[in-house]
C-alpha cells in the first residue's frame, strides 16, 4: 500500500497562468556609480567602527582604484625630478 503523500495528484498536473511583472530601474540607476565614493563610505563605517586593519585594506583597495583609472602623465608627475 503506497503511503498517502506519494500518491500522485490529478490536480498537480495543471498550472496556471504566470503574471508578467515589468520591472522599472532602481533610482540609484539614474547617478553613475561611483566606485570611490564607496569606498569612502566603507572606510568612514571601518573606521566609525575602530576597524582599522578593515580600513588600512579598504585605503589599499581605493588607492588601486584611482590608480587604474585612465589618467594623463604630464609636467606635473615630473616636478622636481630634474
Amino acid at each position: 500500500m503506497p503511503l498517502p503523500f506519494l500518491k500522485l495528484k490529478q490536480d498537480a498536473a495543471a498550472s496556471s497562468p504566470v503574471e508578467v511583472m515589468e520591472r522599472k530601474p532602481d533610482e540609484q540607476d539614474e547617478k553613475e556609480y561611483d566606485g570611490l565614493e564607496a569606498a569612502m563610505e566603507e572606510l568612514h563605517q571601518a573606521l566609525t567602527a575602530k576597524n582599522y586593519a578593515g580600513a588600512a585594506q579598504i585605503f589599499r583597495d581605493a588607492a588601486e582604484l584611482v590608480d587604474s583609472q585612465p589618467h594623463e602623465e604630464g609636467e606635473h608627475t615630473n616636478e622636481g625630478q630634474e
